[in-house]
């Protein structure tokens, strides 16, 4: 009886200490609940995660096909276009000469009608038309090589047995009617005839990289660790991330039998790898597949941290939770809520707050850190709205300083003197270009122009000024046309013109050369703006600094230093005016902008 009321549990607990037997009761209680809490919520989550996944994937898939479906509509706008114009061009041509000899006039009329069609829809690489006579008339020279291969085409066969219709071939590698021959490209064939008689007047080849495909993974939510490709129902990769993928079959043969035999889905699979999230999108209209993969290990990195980050911490509050429990109560959970309340309120836009630090512990800390990081965005505000009111005040400035009234008047009174001379035809062209200088400084509110644009203000500005002052300067005007699609703040260049004439060329005393510039220097575009004026002493140009110049200063440091100031709101600090001179010699101003075609 002795050794049995040794072994009952209620006799044993009660020999135990205090401290022992309220360990052993909670033990459990806390312990066993965690663990259980841990792999539940690994399991939750982790489908969370890999339904989430599907989704964003799916998401992500319909962009990517949206824009895929996008770009080879355009090429097929593209094509639609080109039919209309070379009617015209090519009857124009066929009336207006009897010659089978192509002119060169036909040839330039063609190209250039494809080259513009090829700015209107930029996603088309590069396009080629062949005439009845099998001549290649193409957007590049690569595009007319290796004629020979034209007559066992069978690509211009098919398309030559079509009645008309937009055709597309599968993605390929071919060393004719391409921009480059190790280039993979899908190619939309289309029939040219005459719209009124049905004639053939000749075949158009369109061509879209496959690399323009294969970048619009990485603009639209990319997976991370994962990838994307488009298969053909054949298996095919015809579109990678991956070029060394391009045209070879799908390496995995489960994956590629998954790819063949599913419709539009989504699956948690194992193939070669392991498990993985896999989705299949069609491309409509094309026998295509959108196939989207991502390894479920990544995905569920970061919820294995969370369950052994549970159980660590299980075990930690196992043995502090019984007896630190009102403590850190008092002094976490209570600064906890405290902070999250602030952060509520910011949440809410109200930044004018700060949280009362009296720790230096981990909260304290975090507390500091919230309050460092609401200052920051303070100001970070504060300066988004100087820098956006002083930009807007530098524009309206230098649009007063330069749009102003005796320019107006003036040129006015050269409009009168040469309609009192009779010379209408300066008359028109001056009205012409004082309403185009006009009209670009406007330039409907935007704050950038395109280079082209700025130039031809310049000009506009330059014929004026030519006429008033005909027998003080000319001018010239270089510009390398790989920057006329540049970006630069309006009104940049006609102030230096400005500048050069009335502080340089117009005080010489004979007749003078003003030149304007441009090129495409160490990836920066570099346009100056030269005189054989009278120049500057080395005095004067060490005044125009215009980090530090005072904004009372003479205006031609005004408006030079009004322009540097301008650029580096825009661009940055390292984008600006430099400026050479030499008295008696003239002056150079340098101007130098980044290499930019989107406004941002």
């Amino acid at each position: 009886m002795l050794f049995l009321r040794k072994l009952n549990p209620n006799s044993w607990l009660r020999n135990q200490l205090i401290r022992h037997k309220i360990m052993f009761i909670y033990f459990p209680l806390i312990l066993v609940p965690l663990f259980a809490l841990g792999l539940i919520s690994n399991h939750m989550y982790t489908n969370a995660i890999v339904k989430k996944t599907i989704k964003n994937v799916s998401d992500n898939s319909s962009l990517i096909i949206t824009r895929i479906t996008g770009m080879l509509t355009s090429a097929e706008s593209f094509a639609n276009m080109v039919t209309i114009n070379f009617n015209k061009v090519i009857m124009d041509d066929q009336l207006s000469s009897e010659s089978v000899v192509p002119s060169l006039q036909m040839y330039t009329q063609i190209t250039n009608q494809l080259s513009y069609a090829m700015l209107v829809f930029p996603d088309v690489q590069s396009a080629a038309f062949i005439d009845t006579n099998n001549r290649i008339y193409g957007t590049s020279l690569s595009m007319e090589r290796n004629p020979e291969a034209l007559s066992d085409s069978a690509i211009l066969k098919h398309i030559d047995a079509s009645n008309g219709m937009n055709i597309w071939f599968p993605m390929q590698r071919r060393d004719y009617l391409t921009h480059d021959a190790q280039e993979t490209v899908i190619t939309l064939g289309k029939r040219i005839v005459n719209i009124n008689t049905g004639q053939k007047l000749g075949i158009l080849v369109l061509n879209i990289k496959e690399s323009s495909l294969s970048a619009i993974y990485q603009k639209i939510g990319s997976i991370q660790d994962g990838s994307y490709f488009i298969s053909d129902h054949k298996g095919v990769v015809i579109s990678s991330q991956h070029p060394e993928e391009l045209l070879q079959e799908v390496t995995d043969p489960e994956m590629k039998k998954w790819i063949v035999s599913t419709d539009n889905t989504s699956d948690l699979t194992s193939f070669q790898n392991g498990k993985t999230v896999v989705v299949s999108s069609d491309v409509p209209g094309f026998d295509w597949k959108l196939i989207s993969m991502a390894p479920l290990r990544s995905l569920t990195a970061d919820t294995r941290k969370i369950t052994l980050f549970i159980i660590i911490i299980g075990t930690v509050c196992l043995f502090f939770a019984l007896l630190g429990a009102g403590i850190l109560s008092k002094l976490i959970a209570k600064p906890i809520m405290s902070l999250t309340k602030h952060m509520k309120r910011v949440k809410e836009g109200n930044l004018d707050i700060e949280f009362q630090v009296d720790s230096e512990d981990e909260i304290g800390l975090l507390a500091s850190g919230f309050n460092a990081m609401i200052r920051r965005i303070q100001e970070l505000l504060t300066n988004i709205n100087f820098e956006q009111k002083k930009k807007r005040e530098y524009e309206l400035a230098l649009i007063q300083a330069q749009i102003k009234p005796h320019f107006l008047y003036n040129t006015l009174d050269v409009i009168y003197t040469l309609s009192e001379m009779g010379r209408v035809r300066d008359v028109q062209r001056t009205t012409k270009s004082l309403a185009d200088f006009y009209r670009a400084a406007l330039s409907n509110g935007r704050e950038t122009i395109t280079i082209e644009e700025e130039i031809r203000n310049v000009k506009d500005y330059l014929s004026i000024e030519r006429i008033r002052y005909s027998d003080v300067f000319n001018f010239e005007f270089d510009i390398a046309s790989e920057i006329m699609t540049g970006l630069i703040p309006k009104l940049t260049i006609q102030p230096l013109v400005e500048n050069a004439i009335y502080h340089g060329l117009k005080t010489k005393g004979s007749f003078g050369l003003l030149k304007v510039t441009g090129e495409l220097a160490c990836g920066k575009i570099r346009l100056k703006v030269t005189d054989d004026g009278i120049g500057m002493s080395a005095e004067r140009l060490q005044s125009l600094q215009f980090i530090k110049a005072s904004v009372t200063q003479h205006a031609v440091g005004y408006g030079l230093r009004n322009v540097h100031d301008r650029i580096q709101l825009y661009f940055g600090e390292e984008y600006g005016i430099h400026i050479e001179s030499e008295l008696g010699m003239g002056t150079e101003v340098s101007l130098w902008l980044p290499f930019r075609f989107e406004e941002g």
